[in-house]
């Protein structure tokens, strides 16, 4: 369980395509959403919110401050400008602490990984896992040994994450792979074109080249 993650916010009356007016000034356009009631706009500034979404993640509860009121929330999705690689809205939804939500949770992977000793390499097909629990209860991430990647085929899964905590329930399934061991593929080298000998290559005019023609005609108009 992590510390309180804090973020101020303000209530925003521009919506549409005047929000890049809000963007201008350091913002970042959010929603608020919340169940069986009406979504409530806010705006929140660049890099507070940056700070914040690098502790938070997907997994963490997130106190936001609006106005002198208190939101517990989850941030849900984060849309990112592809070009500029910059933040462009946060969807936010509205949890209660006495009730239990779904999050991500990040798996850490410790320790050396033996194949990789040997020249294998590791693949993560999943670094997150999901869960359920009470917004205080949410793990800031689990971790589970890299001692048993030793050879190409060895797999860790959602089975071998053994610190769940009280109170903590797995969403995902046990069979999930999160990380397994494979050999690096042999690089196949281009075949190389076969030398020709100009001699052995006809050409367009019954076996004389273009240049040689030239020659003959000049040779006889002298």
């Amino acid at each position: 369980m992590s510390t309180n993650i804090e973020l101020a916010a303000q209530k925003r009356e521009i919506t549409g395509k005047k929000v890049s007016a809000v963007r201008a000034e350091g913002f970042i356009p959010a929603t608020i959403y919340q169940h069986g009631k009406d979504s409530v706009n806010v705006k929140v500034e660049y890099q507070p919110f940056v700070k914040a979404f690098a502790s938070a993640g997907y997994g963490q509860p997130v106190h936001l401050k609006i106005e002198g009121k208190e939101r517990l929330a989850m941030i849900k999705h984060v849309h990112v400008d592809p070009a500029k690689n910059t933040y462009m809205h946060v969807e936010f939804h509205a949890v209660r602490a006495d009730r239990e939500v779904e999050a991500e949770i990040p798996v850490h992977i410790v320790g050396d990984v033996p194949a990789e000793q040997t020249g294998n390499f590791l693949v993560r097909p999943n670094d997150h896992v999901v869960v359920k629990a009470k917004p205080a209860d949410l793990p800031e991430s689990f971790e589970v040994s890299a001692e048993t990647l030793v050879n190409p085929g060895d797999s860790l899964t959602v089975a071998d994450i053994k610190d769940v905590a009280k109170g903590v329930e797995m969403i995902s399934e046990s069979e999930l792979t999160l990380a397994v061991v494979e050999e690096p593929r042999a690089v196949e080298e281009p075949e190389e074109d076969e030398d020709v000998d100009a001699a052995d290559v006809p050409s367009n005019n019954g076996g004389d080249s273009d240049e040689s023609s030239e020659d003959d005609s000049d040779n006889k108009s002298e």
